[in-house]
């Protein structure tokens, strides 16, 4: 049913939720597993310089972006077959609506079967102020989408 599955993943407990039910699908499924990051250099612009150890806010949201799907591409190629998993990094220089967007133009754009994301499940107050991320990706895509509830209860909702 499933050939391609793109899972997002941002380092979270909640993304590795979701990347742990992408891996099963895709081993049920036998199909090829894309890891997505979208890295946003403008989270970077909070820290204050000194602490900033590369030479742009680009440069370090792309490391960061790039040790998250390191760690995600490690768990996945150790429980699929060699060659079932990808990784791609998209930079994103907006909010989570632009970064939402992103997603869901490259999954269609890659013939995605199904996209796999984690959600915080935040509600009143921190859902007005942060967004959601998952509720842009449900309005925007018209791919197949599975949403996965963290485990861990937000004490700030």
């Amino acid at each position: 049913m499933y050939k391609h599955l793109v899972v997002a993943v941002d380092g979270s407990l909640t993304s590795e939720n979701a990347l742990e039910h992408a891996i099963g699908l895709a081993k049920v499924e036998n199909a090829e597993l894309t890891l997505v990051n979208v890295a946003n250099p403008a989270e970077y612009m909070a820290l204050a310089p000194e602490f900033l150890q590369h030479e742009s806010y680009e440069a370090a949201a792309q490391a960061e972006g790039d040790a998250v799907l390191d760690a995600a591409e490690k768990t996945a190629a150790e429980q699929l077959e060699a060659g079932k998993v990808k990784r791609h990094l998209l930079l994103a220089n907006k909010g989570a609506r632009e970064m939402a967007q992103m997603l869901v133009n490259f999954a269609a754009e890659q013939g995605a079967d199904l996209i796999i994301l984690g959600t915080h499940g935040r509600s009143g107050l921190m859902h007005l102020l942060m967004g959601s991320f998952a509720e842009t990706v449900m309005r925007e895509t018209r791919l197949p989408l599975l949403i996965i509830r963290s485990d861990v209860k937000n004490t700030a909702d």
